[in-house]
């Protein structure tokens, strides 16, 4: 995606404000280089993307190997959200985040823009008594986020003992195991 079409998106605040709470909450990066991104980003407002991509930026420039660092922040991100915030009014089992997540409620309430470069998070296909999921994702957010993201959610009510998310054939097709 080119730096003009990111222009044209938006992220609710509470996605900034998580991101960066989740880099402080695990020592990724310094509270001062994150607060002085999001001195100003209040929960309930639209921002440019620019202000997420900056943060995820941080964690690059800090971290050779950064990938699974991403995926621990959207992870806690996640976590967060069900155990401090609404997630426990929409979620009650972990493969009821999948459905969340890829529903309107989920995905679309955090992103906006035109419609062909906020993209889709969509559940593809769940076979929930053999434990598998598939999701595809052309959303511009970065993968090893997302499939944080997908961990974090489900995990989040406990009632699930093993989740395994892979993307590596297709990073856009999310691979979903859980037991």
């Amino acid at each position: 995606m080119s730096s003009e079409e990111e222009k044209k998106l938006e992220v609710f605040g509470a996605t900034i404000e998580g991101f960066a709470q989740a880099c402080i909450n695990l020592n990724i990066v310094t509270s001062s280089e994150t607060k002085s991104l999001i001195k100003d980003v209040e929960v309930n407002k639209w921002y440019p993307l620019k202000i997420l991509r900056d943060l995820e930026g941080i964690v690059k420039k800090n971290y050779k190997n950064y990938e699974s660092i991403l995926e621990r922040v959207g992870t806690e991100m996640m976590l967060a959200w069900f155990n401090f915030g609404p997630g426990k009014q929409f979620i009650n089992r972990g493969v009821d985040f999948l459905h969340f997540q890829s529903g309107s409620q989920g995905y679309a309430s955090v992103v906006k823009g035109p419609e062909e470069l906020v993209g889709s998070f969509k559940l593809v296909k769940l076979e929930e008594k053999q434990g598998k999921a598939l999701i595809h994702s052309t959303t511009p957010f970065n993968k090893n986020i997302e499939r944080g993201v997908i961990i974090g959610g489900m995990s989040a009510p406990g009632d699930l003992d093993y989740i395994d998310v892979n993307n590596d054939e297709d990073e856009h097709y999310f691979n979903i195991e859980f037991h």
